[in-house]
């Protein structure tokens, strides 16, 4: 009889930790987002200050031609790019019956509007797939205005920008890396819409262990140049270097003032 009482406390015991078990595994991991700087890496250093772009300086030709590339980002693709840094900032939910983890928020976008956006992480094993779905009521709903890869962790991956609901076409692909544990993050972008600088790109660096701590190295196809350029965040103080448009191999440099100086030796 003991025996009898003993078995039929163990079953509803053994139910119930079966049952809690299968609860754990059917939520996937929740994945770490891709970092800024793998869609939306700061310029700052290169705004125009009010006068000093048209000058003819070293700075003036690297924030010119870093120029192309923030307006590429923060222009032409401001909303998917916002959309994704205010995601940055958001609480994620688990959806049990689509299996994937969301982020849902709106963002108001200057002269443009507020849009609904729903970020989707779909976790299998260690990859991540994600979708970037951005609506405007009375305009377009659901369209996928960013979508990429990484692993779990979020040290490496890459993302695809389209250009606009009316053109769903590739604008912008990026592959990226961030090693927290050397402090240098890389992200390269690369234009994929047809027109003069089809197939040129921009490799960002940040390396919180470098005196310039943030580089760029500019390939433009339309011109068949090549301009390396580092800076110091937040000194500002940098150097630029461009055989086509300086006509020799060497660094030009300015200071945290933006004035030209003699480069280091």
């Amino acid at each position: 009889m003991k025996k009898i009482l003993t078995l039929i406390l163990i079953i509803p015991l053994f139910i119930f930790s079966s049952c809690s078990d299968d609860d754990g595994t059917t939520q996937d991991p929740k994945p770490e987002m891709p970092p800024q700087s793998s869609m939306a890496p700061n310029f700052d250093n290169f705004e125009d200050d009010g006068g000093r772009i048209a000058e003819i300086t070293n700075w003036t030709y690297a924030a010119t031609s870093v120029g192309v590339y923030s307006t590429i980002l923060y222009s032409n693709l401001v909303v998917p790019v916002t959309a994704f840094k205010v995601g940055l900032n958001q609480e994620a939910t688990y959806e049990s019956d689509t299996e994937l983890w969301v982020w849902e928020y709106d963002v108001l976008v200057a002269n443009k509007g507020t849009y609904n956006v729903r970020l989707t992480a779909d976790v299998d094993g260690s990859d991540v797939d994600w979708t970037g779905y951005v609506s405007l009521d009375g305009s377009f709903v659901d369209f996928v205005w960013f979508e990429g890869e990484s692993n779990l962790d979020a040290d490496a991956g890459s993302w695809v920008l389209y250009e606009s609901p009316e053109t769903p076409s590739p604008w912008l692909s990026v592959s990226w890396s961030d090693d927290e544990s050397t402090g240098v993050a890389n992200s390269e972008f690369t234009i994929q819409k047809e027109g003069d600088y089809f197939g040129s790109s921009i490799a960002y660096e940040a390396n919180a262990n470098a005196t310039y701590n943030r580089g760029v190295m500019i390939i433009d196809t339309n011109a068949s140049n090549t301009i390396e350029v580092d800076w110091n965040s937040p000194s500002g103080e940098g150097r630029v270097k461009s055989e086509a448009y300086f006509q020799d191999s060497a660094y030009h440099c300015w200071d945290e003032t933006l004035n030209d100086t003699d480069c280091p030796s």
